[in-house]
C-alpha cells in the first residue's frame, strides 16, 4: 500500500473510531509538529550564534565538558 492509499483510508476511517484514537493520534501530531518548531528554532539560533562569532574552540568544549562531569 503506497502513502496516497494508506492516507485514504484512514481518512475514510476517521469518523468510525473513538475519541480516545483521535485524542492519540491528535497528541502525537501536535508532539511532532512542536519538535520541529524547536528544532527549527534552535537551528536559527545557531546559525545567528556564528554568523555574529559567538563561538567556543574545541578546548573550550573539553574543559567545560570535563568540568561538567567532574
Amino acid at each position: 500500500m503506497n502513502l496516497v492509499e494508506k492516507r485514504d483510508f484512514i481518512h475514510s476511517r476517521l469518523h468510525q473510531v473513538d475519541e480516545s484514537l483521535i485524542d492519540e493520534f491528535y497528541k502525537m501530531l501536535r508532539k511532532e509538529e512542536i519538535l520541529k518548531t524547536k528544532l527549527t528554532i534552535r537551528a536559527i539560533k545557531s546559525e545567528n550564534d556564528i554568523k555574529s562569532g559567538k563561538l567556543f574552540s574545541r578546548t573550550e568544549i573539553e574543559q567545560k565538558t570535563n568540568n561538567a562531569v567532574q
